[in-house]
């Protein structure tokens, strides 16, 4: 399939309850059109909610009702399925995008062809994690989630895709940026961090869009924590998920 060149089509996932949650999805997809209109090709909004029939009045955006249980790899692929754009972002609806954000990230690929995907920061994140970095306008490579690999929000071309194949759709909330770096550790992708895209992540947006399974327990972690030991485990590597994991464990 051709490229657009130097396009970005954007995944969001969603769930639109009330009129706090459609402003909650639409502030997002304002964010994009507002920072990168001439960048973005088409945003696809992969919406929970089968009865949603309201519109965000912008021909770029499409709806699409998968109709099933969430699950967020297997939404984020339905929505993967239809991209044309050279370059793809997402996934969450609680991004507000910060000007020049995702101009940085094309730059950078265009003038780093051996860059594979890379996560725009969040200060505030980052913070948080005490995962800190320079305010430098650099890329810094790596695959440690949390770190270079921000869950919420990547960007990546879109023929990594065709190198890894479609994301694990048993990951269908935990552990999905963990493995998504490792598949990349494992073919041999570049990933990296950009301190110069920024965007703001307002936690708790794609947790409210979860079933009951995709709750922050012990168990439901446990539960996907076990495939990725079990899909990983025998993996020699020296930094990524996996490691990251192994902290979580429970």
């Amino acid at each position: 399939m051709k490229n657009i060149q130097n396009k970005v089509d954007v995944i969001i996932l969603s769930l639109v309850k009330d009129d706090k949650s459609f402003l909650k999805t639409k502030k997002c997809i304002d964010s994009y059109i507002d920072t990168a209109d001439d960048l973005i090709g088409n945003i696809y909004v992969v919406e929970s909610n089968s009865n949603f029939d309201n519109s965000y009045g912008n021909k770029k955006v499409e709806i699409i009702k998968p109709g099933c249980e969430f699950n967020y790899n297997k939404f984020f692929n339905i929505a993967l399925k239809k991209c044309k754009s050279k370059y793809i972002m997402g996934p969450n609806n609680d991004l507000v995008i910060q000007p020049n954000c995702i101009q940085t990230l094309i730059d950078e690929f265009e003038k780093n062809p051996n860059i594979s995907s890379l996560s725009p920061i969040d200060r505030k994140w980052h913070r948080h994690t005490k995962m800190y970095l320079p305010n430098d306008h650099k890329v810094y490579y790596g695959y440690d989630v949390s770190l270079h690999m921000f869950g919420c929000a990547f960007c990546c071309k879109r023929e990594v895709f065709e190198k890894i194949g479609l994301l694990d759709e048993r990951f269908y909330f935990f552990y999905q940026d963990n493995d998504y770096v490792m598949c990349l550790e494992r073919n041999n992708l570049l990933h990296g961090v950009h301190t110069g895209a920024r965007l703001s992540h307002n936690t708790g947006g794609t947790d409210e869009i979860a079933p009951e399974r995709c709750k922050y327990t012990p168990k439901n972690m446990n539960d996907q924590g076990d495939i990725l030991h079990a899909k990983w485990k025998n993996e020699p590597f020296k930094s990524g998920g996996y490691k990251k994991y192994k902290e979580y464990n429970i």
